[in-house]
């Protein structure tokens, strides 16, 4: 399913929309349609998207500070039918407010995926200039050389060079999903589809950080060791948040 691109989200529940807005706008990513009144605002980077949720009226169990991973898809219809032909159980609806599909990841989740539209339904849109070099990269914490890379592949990913023991990685051309071996200490609050809000980016990491301890995120540090290199920081909804270098 190659031939068909789909877009990486990740959607988190807040109570505090304002403010993650703005950490999230500091980080780089840009407004696209903004509807407070309905509990909604949709945040993209220069690849990938961040949705964010009033989780007060979610009719999914949604609380404060939860990230789930999420994506957007060309057609719900023949998503639908592709990964059923997979083997996985899927079905799509058609809504007032868009068309939206669910299916049951490896890990036994219900994922919900939307089907892409230009109508944004009576919210506010506005022209998003993100920052191009600003990658969304929801890491879900499963075996990474397990099933639920086969997934992604059927998704439609491309992995990321070579998987080992710890870490995978798979591009949709939109967006970033990472695969973390779970150690059982993943730093995230547990949900259906629960992700770590993770990003990667290649801009500077110490002005990165210095743009968001004189933005107010007094935490905001880096963080090198002879793995990875990235900057840490807790966001409005108390959730650590880590932006790596690529």
């Amino acid at each position: 399913m190659t031939e068909q691109q789909l877009t990486v989200a990740a959607i988190r529940f807040t109570d505090r929309a304002a403010a993650v807005q703005e950490f999230l706008e500091t980080l780089g990513l840009s407004t696209a349609v903004e509807g407070r009144d309905n509990g909604w605002v949709d945040l993209r980077a220069g690849a990938g998207r961040v949705w964010l949720h009033d989780a007060a009226s979610s009719d999914t169990g949604g609380v404060p500070g939860q990230t789930r991973l999420t994506f957007e898809v060309p057609d719900v219809e023949r998503t639908t039918a592709h990964l059923v032909g997979a083997g996985y159980q899927a079905s799509w609806v058609d809504e007032s407010y868009g068309r939206s599909m669910t299916v049951t990841d490896p890990l036994g989740d219900e994922l919900l995926l939307n089907e892409h539209s230009e109508d944004t339904y009576g919210f506010t849109a506005s022209s998003p200039r993100p920052d191009e070099r600003l990658t969304v990269t929801p890491v879900r914490f499963t075996e990474p050389r397990g099933t639920y890379g086969r997934f992604l592949r059927d998704l439609g990913l491309r992995e990321r060079g070579e998987a080992d023991e710890w870490w995978a990685a798979f591009d949709s051309g939109d967006g970033v999903v990472g695969l973390h071996h779970d150690d059982g200490s993943a730093p995230i609050v547990p949900g259906p589809g629960a992700c770590h809000l993770t990003f990667g980016t290649v801009e500077d990491l110490d002005a990165l950080a210095a743009r968001l301890v004189a933005a107010g995120y007094a935490d905001a540090h880096v963080e090198r060791d002879e793995y990875v290199s990235l900057v840490a920081v807790t966001d409005p909804d108390g959730q650590p948040v880590q932006v790596h270098a690529r």
